[in-house]
């Protein structure tokens, strides 16, 4: 919600919070409780109080006196400022007071019937998928005919007590997604009993056909928790207080909590019956930064920017879609979609960088082209990556305890852990209301001893992560090898809500510092609801890392086993792009994506301003929409009509890493010429990867509600992605890329 508060709208200033001080402070007495609290100030009232508890109890002895014999146990009862003491059967309870007078100070001693306990049959049930065996997560159990009832745990186990001995009861229980089950139970006369209730799932409804393209599809909307509890395989068997338990599904499975309607079921964490501010998930935070708009070259022929081969947008997108949701528009970026997928360049392990660009005409702008320079990072072997000193940052705070997220960090640091070799480190780092470090880095042949940190980790608290961070630095400084790589991996929610700062300003500027000592920081985000992609992304920005999101264990597997040496070995820091246009060739032009990382066309050679980052084997693509020209006759042989027509030049400009110690520092800038020859005919003579990167950016501007794609619909895009995955059968990003599409497509179809 408060991601529409911008610039610290409603925070107070220095003033403020003075005046705000001496308000309450003078509501307080010198020692610092309220004056209200002042026992002086309650005795009027607590004798008023007592002449009537006094009254009561006389009333209470009267009918004792003449029903001794009932009294078998006793209760005590307090009075205060009575006349005298008086002591009856039974047991006694002494009165104190801090502040009141000895003298008046009553101890009375009365006997009393206790309310004898219910004796009843208690019933430990748990309830689960029909198909897979899972527990269902917060099910409302009730008995038909009475007012008690309960709700099941995450686990789907609950508990029910005095129940009657040898009598039937009808048991009613409800759970967003799956059919009502009414079940006769018969109680035992005595002892506890166990009970497993399986619901089914609620059955696919097929809506409404419309047309594709002139193809047809069937629109199928399942129930939004049945697709966002997957089939998982179970991994456990476990006993809880004597009650069987099915296999735990996996830590990455969401619960129904976390899809539309089970946050609209369940209510708002904000205290209303769903999300703030219209949005399908509550307090996720984003940013929107705008849309490039098209430029005329002879206005300006420069584009500048940093940078970018984060991949969070593309995954978060994915998650919400596979939940049954269209993702908010500010979360998506364009760049962020495009360079997700290989630009199918060659790969090489010599230069630093190496140039590669290509086009055709636009299948997404009537009389336009469309342009793709790319810049592909050399490829470092694992075998060859540097030895690596690694602080894990994990925030344990009670937010990390929604959707198992702490359970999905263990699992990934698992991965991780399982890539990493000889003359690598890890240590431990916790925050929750607190900093704390739980592990000093540690050679990874005491791999027991890491696994033993990582597992031993429980939510709890607020977050602190300006704390966590600190001490993470700390650690990292204390162990700081020049010749290492020197990391920290932060794995959160990105929620900053507690300790020394909470304020971005204060963090990044903490992460900006360390950055420039050499030590990096990598974000990855987990979690929906109550996620900040806002600070997580700068975060990385500033720590000169990347940023991705887990959205289940495939990603994690990307990110921490097949990415593992472009993830730790940055091969090249404050890396800028800027690309000329030539004025003669080029009409106007239009970057797609990279609003964020926006730099100033003079600022190129500004080695101070803050780029990215770029690491082993990491590949980053731009795309240009173009508006020709033609170009007259020249005696320049060079610019002469034809394919060796110059349309443009690209320039890269990028710093060596710390742990490069021969050439820490360095600045190299190297460039290439676009010529129009390089623009190939139609789409579709166009490389396969190149309309792979196309299609993924025209999805992210028909996400965002970009102007430059007002006339596109998603369903248009359908039939193109699944000629993709008909050519790359074997890429599974291509595949996701098509049923992102698809799921978009029937959303979009619906709300309409």
């Amino acid at each position: 919600m408060k991601r529409f508060l911008k610039n610290n709208r409603y925070e107070l200033d220095d003033r403020e919070r003075e005046n705000t001080w001496y308000a309450i402070r003078r509501e307080l007495n010198p020692d610092g409780r309220p004056r209200w609290f002042s026992m002086r100030a309650m005795r009027p009232a607590l004798a008023g109080v007592a002449t009537v508890a006094t009254l009561a109890v006389l009333g209470v002895w009267w009918i004792g006196s003449n029903q001794a014999d009932k009294l078998p146990t006793a209760h005590p009862v307090l009075v205060a400022e009575a006349p005298e003491t008086r002591s009856f059967e039974g047991k006694a309870l002494r009165v104190a007071l801090d502040e009141f007078p000895a003298e008046k100070s009553t101890i009375l001693e009365v006997a009393v019937s206790p309310t004898p306990s219910p004796v009843g049959i208690s019933l430990s049930g748990r309830i689960l998928d029909q198909e897979t065996g899972e527990g269902l997560a917060y099910a409302n159990v009730r008995i038909r005919g009475t007012s008690q009832s309960v709700l099941a745990d995450s686990s789907g186990a609950f508990h029910l007590v005095n129940l009657p001995p040898g009598q039937d009861i009808n048991l009613v229980i409800m759970v967003l997604g799956y059919d009502p089950l009414e079940q006769l139970v018969k109680i035992p006369h005595e002892g506890p009993f166990e009970y497993a209730f399986n619901l089914n799932a609620v059955s696919d409804q097929t809506l409404k056909s419309f047309d594709v393209a002139g193809v047809e599809y069937r629109s199928v909307n399942e129930s939004a928790v049945t697709d966002a509890l997957s089939r998982q395989a179970g991994v456990v068997s476990m006993q809880k207080n004597g009650v069987a338990l099915s296999p735990k599904p996996s830590a990455f499975a969401p619960n129904s909590q976390t899809v539309t309607e089970g946050f609209r079921s369940l209510g708002s964490v904000t205290g209303g019956t769903k999300p703030p501010n219209g949005e399908q998930v509550e307090l996720m935070y984003f940013e929107h930064t705008g849309v490039n708009p098209f430029v005329a070259t002879e206005d300006d022929s420069l584009s500048t920017f940093a940078v970018d081969v984060d991949n969070a947008s593309w995954t978060l997108a994915r998650n919400y879609l596979n939940r049954g949701m269209l993702p908010p528009k500010d979360a998506i970026r364009v760049e962020e979609f495009v360079n997700t997928f290989d630009p199918g360049w060659a790969r090489h392990t010599d230069d630093v960088f190496r140039f590669h660009s290509d086009g055709a005409i636009s299948r997404f702008g009537n009389g336009y082209h469309l342009l793709r320079v790319g810049v592909v990072g050399k490829t470092v072997k694992d075998e060859d990556r540097k030895a690596a000193n690694l602080i894990f940052v994990i925030d344990i705070s009670g937010s990390m305890d929604m959707e198992n997220r702490l359970g999905a960090v263990k699992e990934s640091l698992h991965i991780l852990l399982n890539e990493l070799g000889e003359g690598d480190r890890v240590g431990l780092v916790v925050y929750g209301s607190r900093g704390e470090v739980r592990l000093e880095p540690t050679d990874i042949s005491r791999r027991e001893l890491i696994v033993q940190a990582i597992d031993g980790l429980i939510s709890n608290g607020s977050t602190n992560v300006y704390e966590g961070l600190e001490l993470a630095y700390g650690l990292a400084r204390k162990h700081y090898e020049p010749a290492k790589i020197n990391r920290l991996i932060l794995c959160s929610d990105g929620v900053a809500n507690n300790g020394g700062s909470t304020k971005a300003e204060e963090i990044l500027s903490l992460v900006r510092k360390a950055s420039d000592e050499g030590i990096t920081i990598s974000t990855i985000g987990f979690g929906m609801g109550n996620y900040n992609d806002v600070l997580m992304e700068k975060l990385a920005d500033k720590g000169d890392g990347n940023y991705y999101y887990v959205d289940g264990k495939k990603e994690a597997e990307r990110v921490f086993k097949e990415n593992l040496t472009g993830l730790l070995q940055t091969i090249a820091r404050e890396v800028k792009v800027q690309v000329e246009f030539d004025t003669r060739a080029v009409k106007r032009w239009r970057l797609l994506g990279y609003e964020n990382r926006d730099v100033a066309d003079r600022d190129f050679r500004n080695d101070a301003v803050d780029a990215g980052e770029v690491g082993s084997g990491h590949q980053v693509t731009a795309l240009y929409e173009l508006k020709l020209a033609h170009v007259p006759g020249s005696s320049d042989e060079s610019e002469r009509e034809g394919p060796a027509i110059r349309i443009g030049t690209v320039r890269l400009r990028f710093e060596a890493p710390a742990h490069d110690t021969a050439r820490a520092g360095q600045v190299e800038e190297i460039e290439q010429t676009l010529l129009l020859s390089q623009l190939t005919g139609d789409f579709a003579s166009g490389t396969v990867w190149m309309r792979a990167q196309a299609v993924a950016a025209e999805f992210a501007e028909i996400l965002r509600g970009s102007y430059w794609a007002k006339e596109s619909r998603l369903a248009d895009l359908v039939p193109v992605a699944d000629g993709l995955v008909a050519e790359m059968p074997g890429d599974p990003l291509v595949r996701d890329l098509a049923d992102m599409i698809r799921k978009a497509a029937d959303l979009q179809e619906n709300e309409d």
